[in-house]
């Protein structure tokens, strides 16, 4: 039952926002907004995960310096997360698509309204929604928050830990649609919430921000390589690349386990013995009684 009122609550949004879109003051926020073919609804949809996902942290400055407040909205990695959902996800549907691609950011977008309306059903929100926390997403070149009013969802009203609750409550649907005969659409509703947080987690950290044109063939792109450039890099202290970080250094090795043998590449932790050594060492049984063992499940059919 929780499945299908989601389904009836996200049905009921869809509608409510295409009659919005269509009014004229969504002609006019889809005319004066950056970013041709996006939906107002969905950018702002996505400032807010991206702002929930990896926040701006004032209170780190003093312990850390001003290079740790940033969050992700600073490198616009929601325009970022716009342009490889919708570009990036080949599902083998060329007739639905260029390349097979099926847009995603904007039904994404609309998931989240309906899992944010799903919170607030529940009452298992912490604060109450505020339009005025959408309206904080907005920079200096967009529209003012009367003209972009009607693009904004539950999801972008609830604060940031709300958004995560919303998000999290996707781990509860399935769906199974047929967008042509013959085919068959599965969605686990948790592998939206996997990527929407863990991707833009994964791409914050990255090294994305410093290419010089990341939509561009691999051989064809350019990276500096400079910490400068890259604002998480900045805040985890990463030099940039070089030579030999994927290299294998050596094995484990701790004293008297037989683990890892000869010579000491590095030591890791004199006083319990744990070290990085040149060779892999042998293995050894191990001194466990498991003659009481019984196997659980049967190994032999009947």
């Amino acid at each position: 039952m929780a499945l299908v009122d989601t389904l009836r609550r996200l049905g009921r949004w869809v509608a409510a926002g295409w009659r919005t879109l269509t009014s004229v003051v969504g002609l006019l926020v889809d005319r004066v907004w950056p970013g041709p073919g996006v939906d107002p609804h969905t950018r702002v949809q996505f400032r807010a995960i991206a702002d929930a996902v990896v926040p701006e942290t004032p209170t780190l400055a003093a312990d850390l310096g001003p290079e740790a407040v940033p969050g992700a909205l600073a490198i616009d990695l929601d325009e970022f997360a716009i342009t490889y959902v919708d570009d990036g996800f080949q599902l083998g549907l060329p007739y639905l698509g260029p390349q097979g691609n099926v847009p995603l950011a904007d039904p994404i977008a609309h998931l989240l309204d309906a899992a944010a309306l799903t919170l607030l059903d529940r009452g298992e929100n912490e604060a109450d929604p505020d339009p005025n926390r959408a309206f904080s997403l907005l920079g200096p070149d967009d529209p003012p928050p009367e003209v972009v009013a009607d693009a904004v969802g539950p999801f972008a009203e609830l604060s940031r830990r709300d958004r995560l609750r919303a998000i999290g409550l996707l781990d509860d649907l399935e769906l199974g649609i047929t967008p042509t005969e013959g085919d068959l659409f599965e969605l686990d509703g948790g592998l939206v919430g996997q990527l929407v947080v863990g991707f833009v987690e994964m791409i914050y950290y990255s090294e994305w921000e410093g290419y010089d044109e990341f939509t561009q063939p691999p051989s064809e792109r350019v990276h500096r390589n400079d910490p400068r450039d890259v604002q998480s890099w900045r805040q985890t202290g990463f030099p940039g690349f070089a030579p030999g970080y994927a290299a294998l250094r050596g094995y484990v090795g701790l004293d008297g386990s037989g683990l890892g043998d000869g010579d000491t590449w590095t030591t890791i932790d004199d006083d319990a013995g744990v070290r990085i050594v040149r060779e892999s060492g042998s293995f050894r049984e191990n001194e466990y009684d498991t003659s009481g063992y019984v196997e659980p499940f049967p190994v032999e059919g009947d």
